[in-house]
């Protein structure tokens, strides 16, 4: 929904929050590596790239913003169009007055599983985790050029009228922050039709909470003291929501060098976390857990 319907990043692979936009972030074996993050503006520009890991884990973007010969890129296959509603003419058109804008997105399935090694085809019964957002710019018409100008003046924030951007999100963060892959909706495929298919329990949720428990302590614990510890005790004091530790999974941490392996078994899954949120998933008895890695 907007009346105001402007945007001014025509060159692909820009930045495009930079503008408002519709973004769409998908990672397809849950380990939170290697997930990909698609962009596009009212205009239609888009950007594609691939996240080796969070921001916070020292990750970084590989696209072709970054690389224009090697990088990362979507397009094609990619297929991607918006509309403007009523007047699909009427971008950056501060005398028209529109109601909203659409966007059609055909992301490749081939190009989402790239470079992640545990992740399945959609097929019934399949899960991967997958968010939306959307950023919105304030914008005003500037009196001498009559032209829309960006205008921060967040709705959304704690502090309402701050200068930043509105961040809309599908399935709740907890803080405005996207790339936190742990934390976004649960896509379940299923090969029935949509008015029959059933909702499937996602029988590794409860590993994969317990050990992100630990992931969150450790980061926590490192910050106040300096170091990790195998303390599962100690880390209690230093666990927050939305992933606190509890007696519900047998847990254990092993230090590695400078980092860590941090193991939470469940059930029948056991989830093993490392220091740069690289998670794992195996049903107990399986291959080892060990995951030094990436």
């Amino acid at each position: 929904e907007e009346t105001d319907v402007w945007g001014t990043l025509t060159e692909h692979n820009s930045v495009i929050f930079h503008d408002n936009d519709f973004e769409v972030f998908v990672d397809t074996d849950g380990t939170n590596h290697n997930y990909k993050e698609f962009e596009i503006n009212a205009l239609g520009t888009t950007w594609s790239l691939l996240l080796n890991k969070p921001y916070a884990d020292n990750g970084g973007e590989n696209s072709k913003r970054i690389d224009p010969n090697a990088g990362y890129d979507m397009e094609p296959p990619l297929q991607s169009a918006v509309a403007v509603y009523p007047d699909k003419n009427a971008i950056n058109r501060p005398d028209v007055t529109n109601t909203h804008w659409t966007t059609e997105i055909a992301l490749p399935i081939s190009k989402l599983m790239e470079r992640n090694s545990h992740a399945k085809n959609p097929a019934d019964g399949v899960f991967w985790r997958v968010n939306f957002s959307r950023v919105q710019w304030g914008v005003r018409i500037n009196s001498e050029t009559g032209k829309y100008e960006k205008s921060p003046c967040c709705q959304s924030c704690a502090s309402p009228g701050s200068a930043a951007e509105d961040n809309w999100v599908w399935s709740r963060q907890g803080e405005v922050a996207m790339h936190v892959p742990e934390r976004w909706g649960i896509v379940q495929f299923s090969s029935k039709d949509p008015l029959q298919a059933e909702m499937k329990y996602y029988e590794e949720w409860p590993a994969r909470c317990a050990a992100m428990s630990l992931y969150y302590a450790l980061k926590e614990y490192y910050k106040c003291e300096g170091k990790y510890t195998d303390d599962i005790e100690a880390l209690k004091d230093y666990s927050r929501d939305p992933f606190l530790i509890t007696d519900d999974a047998d847990m254990e941490i092993v230090l590695i060098g400078n980092g860590f392996d941090a193991c939470a078994s469940h059930s029948s899954y056991r989830a093993t976390v490392n220091q740069d949120r690289y998670l794992i998933v195996s049903m107990q008895g399986g291959l080892s857990d060990t995951i030094r890695q990436v």
